[in-house]
C-alpha cells in the first residue's frame, strides 16, 4: 500500500469512527486531542494521524470549527 493509499484509508477510518463510535453527525466536532485518542485506540499512530486529518480536510470531509474543533461536514458524513 502506498503512503497516499494508507493516508486515505486512515482518513476514511477516522470518519467511520467519528460517526459510528463517537456518534457525531454533520456539524458535530471533536478537539484534536480527542480525535487523536480515538485514532490511537484503533491502531492509528501519532505519525499517521496528522496526514489523515490533513487529507480529510483537503477532501472537504472535515472542517475547522469553534475552539479548534474538527467538525465532520455533510460530505464527510455522507461518505461514511
Amino acid at each position: 500500500m502506498t503512503e497516499t493509499e494508507a493516508t486515505r484509508k486512515n482518513a476514511k477510518h477516522l470518519l467511520y469512527l467519528m460517526v459510528n463510535e463517537e456518534l457525531l453527525r454533520a456539524g458535530d466536532g471533536l478537539d484534536a486531542e480527542s480525535l487523536g485518542n480515538v485514532l490511537e485506540r484503533h491502531g492509528v499512530g501519532a505519525a499517521e494521524q496528522q496526514p489523515a486529518l490533513d487529507y480529510a480536510c483537503e477532501q472537504g470531509w472535515l472542517q475547522k470549527g469553534e475552539n479548534g474543533q474538527l467538525q465532520i461536514t455533510e460530505t464527510g458524513f455522507a461518505l461514511d
